[in-house]
């Protein structure tokens, strides 16, 4: 078992920027709203979670997630991801702590079972798990034995860096590879592929 899936989520009519170019703004945020609440039902299906946190600046979000049970903390106004991540690992050490699985929402592959695969290569202690994406440059989820571990450096080459800070304090690492969580939907690249996918 993870204590707990982390869930940030930007506002439904922000997030996916360079999706614009192929979505309309009304198709990016419903898309963006429908990734959302299927990676959420998704963790909760899994059953591997003890508890399931959603940060987001997005109202309907938090009011959905806290409607289906789950913890909903409101992101401070401002930051980027990271500093969401910071916000709502605070909360976790103060609700208990214990081992955090960061889930991305722009995972539109993720099955159940792909969570639970995983969890069966998460270090118990003292350790990350890092599943990069199909380029092997960015991060896609991030499982933490304990909260405050380390920073997360999401953003650019933000897998080597996720790699470097544990390397810094000497912390067990796996990098797991599964297709169905290496595969976000970033660009209109992944959308393709995405809609390849569907077709086959």
């Amino acid at each position: 078992m993870i204590t707990w899936a982390l869930l940030p989520v930007k506002r439904f009519n922000l997030g996916k920027s360079r999706l614009h170019e192929v979505l309309s703004p009304w198709e990016l945020e419903t898309e963006n709203r429908r990734l959302f609440q299927r990676t959420l039902s998704t963790a909760k299906a899994s059953g591997i979670f003890k508890r399931i946190m959603v940060i987001s600046e997005d109202e309907e979000a938090l009011i959905w997630a806290s409607e289906q049970g789950f913890y909903a903390l409101r992101e401070e106004h401002g930051g980027d991801l990271n500093s969401a991540l910071r916000q709502a690992m605070a909360a976790i050490l103060a609700n208990g702590a214990g081992s955090v699985l960061v889930i991305p929402t722009d995972l539109p592959m993720l099955t159940a079972e792909d969570l639970r695969l995983l969890s069966d290569f998460s270090p118990a202690e003292n350790g990350i798990l890092l599943v990069p994406d199909h380029h092997m440059i960015g991060t896609n989820a991030l499982f933490f034995s304990w909260p405050d571990l380390m920073p997360t450096a999401f953003g650019m080459n933000s897998c080597a860096l996720h790699c470097a800070l544990a390397e810094e304090r000497n912390l067990k690492q796996v990098i797991y590879l599964n297709t169905h969580i290496q595969h976000d939907l970033d660009t209109p690249e992944d959308l393709v592929y995405l809609r390849d996918s569907l077709n086959r």
